[in-house]
C-alpha cells in the first residue's frame, strides 16, 4: 500500500490506448478498509480470451467477469538478480452469459 514490499494492493486501474486519448478506469475495493464512496465496489469487465488473435468486440468472443482484486507483485527468477514488478487483476468470470438475438442477456 505504501509502495514497498513484495505485494501491494491498489483500487483503480487506468486503461489507455496508444492511438486514442483518454482512459477508462476500473475500480475494485474488496475490503472494508478500502471503500469507494462508502461501498465495496467490484467493477464488471470483459476480457479477450486466449486464442483470439484479432480483437473485435462481439458478445461471442469476449469473457465477462467481475474484478475481485487489483494488485502488483515483485518477482525474481532463479537465473537473474533483476526484480520485475507485475501489475495483476484477479477476475471472477461469468461464463454463462449469452446475448440473445433480441439483445437480451440470458444467464
Amino acid at each position: 500500500m505504501q509502495g514497498d514490499g513484495h505485494f501491494a494492493l491498489f483500487g483503480t486501474l487506468e486503461i489507455g490506448h496508444t492511438l486514442y486519448s483518454g482512459v477508462q478506469r476500473v475500480h475494485c475495493f474488496p475490503f472494508p478498509e478500502m471503500q469507494f464512496y462508502g461501498s465495496n465496489r467490484e467493477d464488471f469487465v470483459f476480457v479477450r480470451p486466449p486464442g483470439v488473435e484479432r480483437f473485435v468486440l462481439e458478445p461471442d468472443n469476449v469473457w465477462y467477469g467481475r474484478v475481485k482484486l487489483l494488485f502488483s507483485i515483485s518477482v525474481q527468477s532463479d537465473l537473474s538478480e533483476a526484480v520485475t514488478k507485475i501489475d495483476c487483476a484477479y477476475i471472477s468470470f461469468c461464463y454463462d452469459i449469452k446475448l440473445e438475438a433480441s439483445g437480451e442477456y440470458n444467464m
